[in-house]
């Protein structure tokens, strides 16, 4: 059997499987939503069989979907390689999604992409959060191009077949509350009334924070999920928490924010990784972000705490 398949069609499915909603892939698309319907009932009828699963919120992919998704995936990809082989400039393009621990994302990533689009103008880099045990499996399902996440998020023998790791310059995490915290005379009595700020359940550095309180002050902390970077500051501004928050973020804030990095609090440098499919970079818009994540990794590290 021949499948007479638009591109076009492929690139709404993939988009449907992505945000699981017709209206929302007619949105990201820039089509009208009855558009997108008829691609993919064109499928469909196309292939014999059906793609995509009516919800009463959403759409999800039927088994026969997520095998026609996998090849979706490998079409566009090579579509990608094709366009740049051909170039004869030599000159990066493409797009790339770039999913990200929250930490990175609130720190990192912003000028990743900045950088990447002053040093690759015509790569295209979307990038979105990602939860660090979610990572894997994220690149596996072709959700994401590329991973960009922090601390023991899987071990290296615990990978998906065809996935690889590279190691990026670390990210600096210190313990962080409000200037009056920090300059506490009782500074024991004071970390008893506060809570713990976690920024991601599967990161570890707040676990160090718990530790560290135990065994110095003998206390015992309530630990509570602050979501973000940004909800884990404010919340540390007016004396609710202590948070392990990156360096480079505390530095961004500078004297005035009402922040301190807390004395006798340990700070913890977390290991980063790219997390992609395949044993090489073969999508050129991917190879080109990792490129700027190492360099813009280096600067940050070279800057005084």
């Amino acid at each position: 059997m021949t499948l007479d398949l638009a591109l076009y069609q492929l690139r709404t499915f993939r988009e449907v499987a992505r945000l699981g909603s017709f209206t929302k892939a007619a949105r990201s698309l820039g089509y009208a939503q009855s558009s997108v319907t008829s691609h993919i009932r064109s499928l469909e009828s196309r292939i014999g069989m059906q793609l995509v699963q009516r919800l009463p919120h959403g759409v999800r992919l039927t088994p026969s979907g997520d095998i026609f998704h996998e090849y979706a995936n490998r079409i566009f990809h090579v579509v990608d390689e094709m366009s740049n082989a051909l170039k004869p400039s030599g000159e990066l393009e493409g797009r790339a999604t770039v999913g990200a621990s929250a930490l990175l994302m609130e720190t990192r990533v912003g000028a990743l992409v900045q950088d990447c689009r002053y040093r690759y103008p015509k790569v295209q880099v979307s990038p979105r959060q990602l939860v660090i045990s979610n990572a894997a499996r994220a690149v596996h399902a072709n959700e994401v191009d590329l991973a960009l996440v922090h601390g023991d998020f899987v071990g290296a023998g615990d990978l998906p077949a065809g996935l690889t790791v590279e190691e990026l310059p670390d990210l600096e995490v210190v313990p962080v509350g409000s200037v009056e915290l920090a300059h506490s005379a009782d500074r024991g009595r004071a970390l008893s009334q506060v809570k713990v700020l976690a920024v991601d359940p599967d990161c570890s550095s707040h676990q160090v924070m718990v530790t560290a309180l135990r065994e110095i002050y003998g206390i015992e902390p309530q630990v509570i999920e602050a979501g973000s970077v940004g909800g884990a500051r404010e919340l540390a501004r007016v004396g609710y928490g202590v948070a392990m928050l990156p360096a480079e973020s505390v530095r961004a804030e500078g004297e005035g924010s009402g922040l301190a990095v807390i004395p006798g609090l340990p700070r913890v440098r977390l290991g980063v990784r790219a997390l992609w499919a395949g044993r090489e970079l073969s999508a050129a818009a991917v190879s080109a972000f990792c490129d700027v994540a190492v360099r813009v990794g280096r600067q940050r590290e070279t800057q005084p705490a």
